[in-house]
């Protein structure tokens, strides 16, 4: 039986959808446990026009996102679904992923 997690790593990777260093959209989401299961590598459609993919930092494409992206709701469902409410989630930068991802601290994780 595998053993259930309480840490999970969250990385979000994001393209750019305008030439303000903010416009970014969500285009991938990735969860792994503290057993270093992949729980999850989602890759989304952004609902912007995409300028650049930024590849080179993202390893992200307009192939892979076409073939395999799925609507943001879609994707961010399956993350809420994988995590228990006591979930303690890490990652570099996880407050700025857990706010794109519109996840709440209390409702559905427990800590950061």
């Amino acid at each position: 039986m595998a053993q259930r997690a309480k840490y999970y790593a969250i990385d979000v990777e994001a393209v750019a959808t305008g030439t303000d260093h903010n416009a970014r959209s969500v285009a991938q989401i990735s969860v792994v446990d503290e057993y270093m299961r992949v729980l999850l590598n989602a890759y989304v459609k952004p609902d912007k026009p995409v300028v650049s993919y930024l590849t080179p930092l993202t390893g992200l494409t307009a192939e892979v996102l076409e073939r395999h992206g799925v609507p943001l709701a879609q994707a961010v469902g399956q993350v809420r679904l994988l995590l228990p409410r006591d979930a303690v989630l890490v990652g570099q930068n996880i407050g700025a992923d857990v706010a794109w991802l519109g996840l709440a601290e209390g409702r559905d994780f427990e800590g950061m």
